[in-house]
């Protein structure tokens, strides 16, 4: 009896904490007085007592994270009691789990699941793991998740995170952890197999810790008696063969934009943006100038192949109306002293200057030289117009005077493209024009016409589109 009073008494506690909304501080505080009154709460059972009170009728409340980080940051929490509080029970009537989480691309109403391991895959890889002894406790409770949901893109990244933690990277290359890598590696080959159906990067990703720490899938002492007690050893040689780390070229990111450019191009911001930085691992720096190269190297061997005027156009466009705006993503995290500027300067050093000559330094002006050298250009001044670059160093940049300047209506704003396309539909003639133009704009202009066209259908100014169309 005094069992359920105690049990009573503390799931009213929580409940009360939740009902008056009170802040992560001010629970910590009444937990503290709590506990000064009656006896401390085991880890196992607050957290159950605060998972139980904070999912109700499937939604979660929006302090139960507050709560739980805030134990977590004491140390009150650890995140392998966590984990196991939500582990779910295997079914009853013997049937599997989903392979992946429940509501785990539902961000409007995520499962309890779902907002545990967020907050899980976040404090780890911020460095909430320490010891070794931390670090194989949860790796050990992660084991079943793997089994029960392969296919889950958020625990891939909860392993993902755990795997390159500090901890793990001082602790996994350990001999005394072989036979615990062993018993890993059997749950963790089956699970990439099943991510990489989903999500090719992450699991790419695992696949790289897998092979870093010798996660091997190694045979069992019955497994070899039954194969008549045959010694594989001189066979298995490669299962200990680490794959380099793997080198970024200019070569290779030349490789990828062609393949991106070809026939019908396909540039994708954000798919870009993850493969960069899954390669270079945060270096922007180098992925800049590397970028920056890679796109100069396709067109001037576009000129010297005599590709097609059209495929030129293209390379020619992409380098002075897509990389400039594709690089503003990177501007934010490049640290002094460091900045984007440097980065152009250390790209146009590397360049063959036989194949972007200056003005000063060739005469076929109407050749393929000329128009290399006019890209060189041109490119210089769409980095001014993204305020990448000040106009003032363009000179230097270029090593000779430039012989343009920036457009005269400046930076164009899709949506004050838009308006004005709406306002006057003459305009769209003047816009479709002004699309060939290696200024930088073209990518605003683009996405005004498609916008104008969209609304076109349901406005008054859809039979001048039709007209522009003939």
């Amino acid at each position: 009896m005094a069992s359920e009073s105690t049990g009573s008494r503390r799931r009213k506690f929580v409940e009360a904490c939740f009902r008056n909304r009170r802040s992560s501080q001010r629970f910590l505080d009444t937990l503290q007085i709590y506990e000064a009154k009656y006896p401390p709460l085991p880890s196992s059972s607050l957290a159950k007592e605060l998972l139980d009170a904070g999912y109700r009728n499937g939604v979660v409340d929006p302090r139960l994270p507050t709560y739980l980080e805030a134990l977590l940051d004491l140390k009150r929490l650890d995140v392998s009691t966590l984990l196991s509080a939500i582990q779910p029970s295997p079914p009853e009537d013997g049937t599997a789990f989903s392979p992946s989480l429940p509501d785990a691309g539902d961000s409007a109403k995520p499962s309890l699941q779902t907002v545990v391991l967020q907050l899980l895959t976040r404090k780890i890889a911020n460095g909430y793991i320490g010891e070794d002894s931390e670090l194989f406790l949860f790796l050990k409770k992660i084991i079943p998740w793997m089994t029960y949901f392969p296919s889950s893109i958020l625990l891939g990244l909860l392993v993902s995170a755990t795997l390159g933690c500090p901890a793990a990277q001082e602790n996994l290359p350990n001999a005394k952890a072989k036979k615990f890598k062993a018993s890993f590696g059997r749950s963790l080959t089956p699970f990439i197999d099943h991510l990489s159906q989903t999500n090719m990067q992450l699991a790419g990703t695992l696949n790289y810790w897998q092979k870093h720490y010798q996660f091997l899938d190694e045979l069992p002492a019955e497994s070899m008696d039954l194969l008549g007690g045959v010694d594989l050893g001189a066979l298995s040689f490669q299962e200990s063969v680490m794959d380099n780390e793997p080198v970024n070229t200019r070569a290779g990111l030349y490789i990828y934009l062609n393949a991106l450019l070809c026939e019908r191009p396909l540039f994708d911001d954000m798919a870009v943006m993850n493969h960069l930085n899954i390669r270079y691992k945060g270096n922007v720096p180098n992925l800049v100038t590397d970028l920056i190269l890679a796109s100069f190297d396709m067109l001037a061997n576009a000129m010297y192949r005599t590709e097609p005027a059209q495929s030129v156009t293209i390379l020619r466009s992409f380098l002075v109306n897509k990389l400039p705006a594709f690089l503003n993503n990177y501007t934010a995290v490049i640290f002094p002293p460091l900045t984007i500027e440097t980065c152009i300067s250390q790209a146009l050093l590397r360049i063959d200057p036989a194949a972007f000559p200056s003005f000063s330094q060739m005469f076929d002006l109407l050749g393929k030289n000329g128009i290399l050298s006019e890209a060189r250009q041109e490119f210089l001044f769409a980095c001014a117009l993204h305020q990448l670059i000040p106009e003032g160093s363009i000179e230097g940049l270029l090593g000779d005077v430039p012989m343009q300047s920036l457009p005269a209506s400046g930076r164009y704003a899709k949506n004050d493209l838009v308006a004005r396309c709406t306002a006057n539909p003459a305009r769209i003639e003047e816009l479709i024009a002004e699309l060939e133009n290696m200024e930088g704009n073209a990518g605003e202009i683009a996405g005004a016409l498609i916008e104008t066209v969209a609304r076109g259908f349901s406005s008054t100014i859809i039979p001048n589109l039709l007209d522009h169309a003939d």
